[in-house]
């Protein structure tokens, strides 16, 4: 090939990548750090991200954020701050209309109470705030098949770092 033609299908192929690549991962989600790259598997396909949250609202109950992707819900976290651990944090993920894990099981990711689906995961750890003492996140990947475990190490990976983030965001650690 003469440098003319590899020089023309390097321009072509980096136009390819360009046109087809949605915005990098953010660096920050709902207000907490985390790593892109450990985002990155949970919006994909990726494309314009868009974040919406009631964090600055204060408000009883659970406090909603989303994450979208090209307009269409791709991860959804629900804040609670609450006195006293969440109960059963499992048949609470198995059974809730706001956050409906598919195949759920508990897991040790380092906190009081954990539970990881097909489609997300939960979380509870001590944490004194004028909210309560306690703080459970609970995260859906919307986006996740939920026939699917493809997505569960990724899942646990994120809310492993996530959940230890959040819990510094709100002064918890």
């Amino acid at each position: 090939m003469s440098a003319t033609t590899i020089a023309a299908v390097a321009l072509l192929l980096s136009l390819v990548a360009c046109g087809t690549a949605g915005e990098a991962a953010p660096e920050k989600i709902c207000g907490t750090p985390i790593s892109p790259g450990l985002s990155s598997p949970l919006l994909r396909p990726h494309g314009k991200i868009v974040e919406g949250n009631l964090l600055e609202q204060p408000r009883p109950g659970l406090i909603p954020c989303e994450v979208l992707v090209d307009g269409k819900r791709a991860l959804t976290f629900r804040f609670g701050f609450h006195d006293g651990p969440r109960g059963d944090l499992l048949d609470y993920a198995r059974k809730s209309t706001v956050v409906g894990l598919t195949e759920p099981t508990q897991v040790n990711l380092g906190f009081e109470d954990s539970v990881l689906g097909n489609n997300g995961a939960a979380a509870t750890a001590a944490c004194k705030t004028k909210g309560g003492d306690h703080f459970t996140l609970m995260m859906k990947v919307d986006r996740a098949n939920v026939l699917k475990q493809d997505l569960r190490p990724h899942i646990e990976a994120f809310m492993r770092a996530y959940m230890a983030a959040a819990l510094k965001t709100f002064g918890c650690g």
